[in-house]
């Protein structure tokens, strides 16, 4: 069971990290969702904005109160989310609330602060999160439905809506184990390692699949992470688990997620200064560089304590 600080720990740095995603990938539907579908537009909006509202509340709540290894891990937020956010913003004529960034990267340091107050606000975020995550999978769902039906259009591939599925009922497992303050055991972290490399994979895939193919040097090394996660995802599909295997496992992952995120910030640096075009809004390679990081980050713990 989770002691009261880890369950504040762990709430602070699961949200903050899990709910500007979840706003990210609402972002991306609404942006590639025609206006005259107004109902579907709309509800992407109102999802976001539940995600922003949510976090502005964690970043106020996290000052002092998580370790510094995730601030430094850059889960919540990087050196480039902040232009990635405007240059969305002036794209689109978009409106992200960059004052979250700004009062996220001051974030401060430290020891939790075990207050009743604290706690019970958390295990209020920690359930209306659930209720907008849940509220997601539903729309995410039936909009994958419709495009598969052809009843709507959407300028990304439908694929995208069951990788958005697939990450957010991992963040409602995690929702649920930290409602219910559970700690981990050996078959949840392999399971969660399985889990986030298919999820790596896909990443991987959508990243060559929205680069522009004149741009072969990043469609090339975008495939082949691709094949390099496939066979990492079938290795981890036929290993008997044991202590030595998992480790090995573990250690194969933390050095293919390492070369992911760099070519990642390659691709975002080309970005920036105008070398390369992606049929996305740029928030979405923050979002994935933020989703290695937070990989990296629970492996390297999880690592630690092992």
């Amino acid at each position: 069971m989770l002691n009261e600080a880890e369950f504040i720990e762990y709430s602070l740095v699961t949200n903050l990290y899990y709910l500007r995603t979840l706003r990210d990938f609402c972002s991306h539907l609404e942006l590639s969702i025609p206006s005259f579908n107004q109902n579907e537009v709309t509800k992407a909006k109102s999802l976001a904005k539940k995600c922003e509202e949510l976090g502005a509340k964690l970043v106020n709540y996290a000052d002092g109160n998580i370790p510094s290894s995730a601030l430094n891990a850059n889960i919540f937020f990087t050196k480039t989310t902040l232009p990635l956010e405007k240059l969305t913003n002036e794209l689109f004529n978009y409106d992200i609330n960059t004052e979250i960034t700004k009062a996220g990267v001051t974030i401060k340091p430290g020891i939790p602060t075990t207050t009743l107050q604290l706690i019970e606000e958390l295990k209020g975020i920690n359930q209306e999160a659930l209720r907008i995550a849940n509220e997601f999978i539903e729309f995410s769902n039936n909009l994958y439905n419709d495009v598969k039906e052809q009843k709507i259009f959407i300028y990304y591939y439908n694929s995208l809506n069951l990788y958005t599925v697939y990450e957010v009922k991992f963040y409602i497992t995690v929702l649920n184990r930290l409602i219910n303050k559970y700690s981990l055991d050996p078959m949840y972290v392999a399971d969660y390692e399985y889990d986030f490399n298919r999820m790596l994979e896909a990443l991987a895939s959508f990243i060559r699949g929205e680069c522009d193919p004149a741009y072969d040097d990043i469609y090339l090394e975008a495939n082949n992470f691709f094949l390099e996660y496939q066979a990492l995802v079938n290795e981890y599909e036929n290993m008997t688990i044991s202590p030595v295997s998992q480790q090995n496992m573990t250690e194969n992952s933390i050095e293919l997620a390492k070369r992911f995120k760099v070519f990642i910030e390659k691709c975002i640096d080309k970005i920036l200064s105008n070398d390369v075009y992606f049929i996305s809004p740029p928030i979405t390679k923050d979002n994935a560089l933020t989703t290695v990081n937070y990989f990296l980050y629970n492996l390297q713990t999880i690592s630690k304590e092992n």
